[in-house]
């Protein structure tokens, strides 16, 4: 398997797991930009500990799996007229 491989398997697992404890998606558009926008802001505040104050590269890279994985929910779950997806 590549990296990338292993970064997709990664992200589509954390999708199943956060369906399966968040089954739920929110019906405005707005309010699921900020679930996607809350973990992106995860994703930079374990950056920024990785870097500046003896954090986790992995916390870090667990994160980007979250913010994926919640970006992916969004265009997948999000409701639209007439949407290809």
């Amino acid at each position: 398997m590549t990296n990338y491989d292993n970064a997709i398997s990664a992200v589509l697992s954390e999708i199943e797991r956060a369906k399966a404890k968040w089954p739920g998606w929110p019906e405005d558009i707005v309010h699921g930009a900020a679930v996607v926008a809350e973990e992106a802001g995860e994703l930079v505040q374990a950056s920024l500990d990785a870097a500046y104050s003896g954090g986790s590269v992995d916390r870090a890279i667990e994160e980007a799996i979250h913010a994926a994985a919640t970006a992916i929910r969004f265009i997948s779950e999000t409701k639209r007229d007439n949407a290809p997806v």
